[in-house]
């Protein structure tokens, strides 16, 4: 609880209310949410979670995946080799993906609760206590990563915590991949170098996003 979140409060609000009383006449038909209410529809999910649901991807899911698409225009254009390689190889897209991922992780921490006293590390964390987990932190240990603090699309780390992990891991992230899949797809295709200014980020309790990125030029393949 700080400033941002209580300025931040009255939109969340506003979110959860249109949420809680979305039908699916309000949604464009085709649209993800729309299909969403048609699996309802279908008995394919459980009746009244709908709207449910379509709060999760709207919550969860939306900044976060913004600010990854952001993160990966950003580094493909400071690293045009790596971009390079995904141009000469193709099937490098999702590798490509899972480092923009565990380079810049579009979320850093992420909250928790211990359930019962857990040691790591020789500390004990008790019961009941608030954690934070620093995803962005175990994407760069060197222990498990070699040379981590470089940008390389060919070291396909698919075990990255950015999507959290087992039970815990993002419920949205294949449509995630889908839609990143896409861009790097699109650049790779399209493009053959990016030139950038200097980004601007968000202050943001949760997410890393990028506010405003100029392109100043594109360079095409």
């Amino acid at each position: 609880m700080n400033q941002r979140t209580a300025e931040n409060f009255t939109i969340a609000g506003e979110l959860y209310g249109w949420c809680s009383q979305v039908t699916a006449e309000d949604l464009t038909e085709g649209s993800v949410g729309r299909g969403i209410f048609d699996a309802q529809a279908r008995g394919d999910i459980p009746p009244d979670t709908a709207g449910h649901i379509i709060h999760q991807y709207l919550g969860a899911g939306v900044d976060s995946t913004i600010a990854a698409i952001g993160n990966i225009v950003a580094l493909f254009a400071a690293h045009p080799d790596q971009l390079a390689l995904v141009r000469a190889n193709p099937s490098l897209v999702p590798a490509a993906f899972n480092e923009v991922l565990r380079f810049w992780p579009p979320v850093n921490a992420w909250g928790r609760r211990a359930t019962q006293d857990v040691e790591v590390d020789g500390a004990v964390i008790p019961a009941d206590a608030q954690i934070a987990v620093l995803l962005g932190a175990g994407n760069r240990d060197p222990r498990h990563y070699e040379n981590p603090d470089a940008f390389l699309v060919e070291r396909n780390p698919v075990d990255h915590l950015s999507f959290g992990y087992g039970p815990h891991g993002c419920a949205g992230q294949g449509l995630a991949r889908l839609e990143a899949h896409a861009v790097i797809e699109a650049l790779s295709r399209r493009v053959e170098r990016l030139v950038v200014g200097p980004e601007t980020r968000v202050p943001s309790n949760i997410t890393r996003s990028i506010e405003q990125l100029p392109v100043l030029e594109v360079i095409p393949a």
